[in-house]
């Protein structure tokens, strides 16, 4: 494998180019000591390696980096991944409930959990659930579970309830509008939010409004 990079700022490859012929030299290069080529080799793992344990777990590896780049990368490639990722869970998961992460590291994790599938909502809709967590991160857990799409469903009464939130109604009337048809029994929620004419929170009511479009009949 040929590596040639330029330059990494702010998390953005700048310039980088790698042979992804190899994914065993990426796996090598994420225990570089460089932080610039373990960043490039977390998120080229991601786009290009191979789908299997090894991957994952020097990816899940990843996630303890102390570079938070190495770290945000290492999360949005486990979401990338098709198959073989179900067992980052627990590790995305306590990513996102690190209150002293990098809140971009925390909405990588959450994405990628989305992005898992059904197997993540149980963590997530633990997180949504718990009052004793920072608004921030449940309304993170809320963005993931729209991201599940019908198979969040069973989070709708809670969703339902949280329309109510003025911290968290804007991303519950969003997360019930990607879940879609099976979220019809918030129809009548969000119809009553887009009508109240003493509601001034325009964005809020937009996505009230977008929701019942994707619910449907």
């Amino acid at each position: 494998m040929k590596t040639f990079l330029c330059a990494i700022f702010l998390g953005t490859c700048i310039c980088t180019f790698i042979s992804a012929e190899d994914a065993n030299t990426l796996i090598l290069q994420l225990k570089n000591k460089d932080p610039e080529i373990r960043r490039v080799a977390a998120k080229t793992l991601g786009e290009n390696g191979e789908d299997d344990a090894k991957v994952v777990a020097a990816l899940i590896l990843g996630l303890q980096d102390k570079d938070t780049f190495v770290r945000r990368f290492s999360a949005q490639s486990l979401g990338n991944l098709k198959t073989k990722n179900k067992d980052a869970i627990p590790a995305l998961a306590a990513l996102l409930n690190n209150e002293d992460e990098k809140k971009e590291n925390q909405n990588a994790a959450a994405n990628s959990l989305g992005k898992i599938g059904a197997e993540s909502f149980s963590v997530l809709h633990s997180v949504f659930k718990d009052k004793s967590k920072p608004i921030y991160i449940r309304e993170k857990a809320i963005d993931a579970i729209g991201v599940l799409g019908k198979d969040g469903k069973s989070a709708v009464p809670d969703l339902m309830e949280t329309l109510k939130d003025n911290d968290l109604r804007f991303s519950s009337a969003v997360a019930l509008g990607k879940i879609g048809s099976e979220a019809k029994q918030a129809k009548e929620s969000l119809k009553l939010i887009v009508e109240d004419k003493k509601q001034r929170d325009k964005s809020f009511k937009d996505a009230a409004s977008t929701a019942l479009k994707n619910i449907g009949n």
